[in-house]
């Protein structure tokens, strides 16, 4: 992802659908919601784009004994909370 951990965590609520959970270093972990995940957070380096540096996050979402359409329908909603409109 093009964004800094810190917009990733301030966005993070949204694309949760507001469950709650827990931040342990660099891995975040559903507290108790269904259905149960984790993600892995790692800072990579910065892409230039001209004198412009990107931010690179990449990020490893797991999920845990969901039935697949659940899986799915999570990973469609952290994805939407991420998106970015243009203009």
């Amino acid at each position: 992802m093009a964004l800094t951990r810190g917009d990733f965590l301030r966005l993070l609520p949204v694309a949760v659908g507001n469950a709650p959970y827990r931040v342990q270093g660099e891995e975040i972990a559903s507290n108790g919601s269904s259905p149960a995940w984790r993600i892995r957070l790692e800072e990579r380096p910065a892409r230039a784009f001209g004198p412009v540096a990107i931010p690179v996050l990449a990020v490893t979402l797991y999920i845990e004994g969901a039935p697949e359409e659940t899986a799915h329908s999570f990973v469609a909603r952290f994805l939407l909370g991420y998106q970015r409109a243009g203009g």
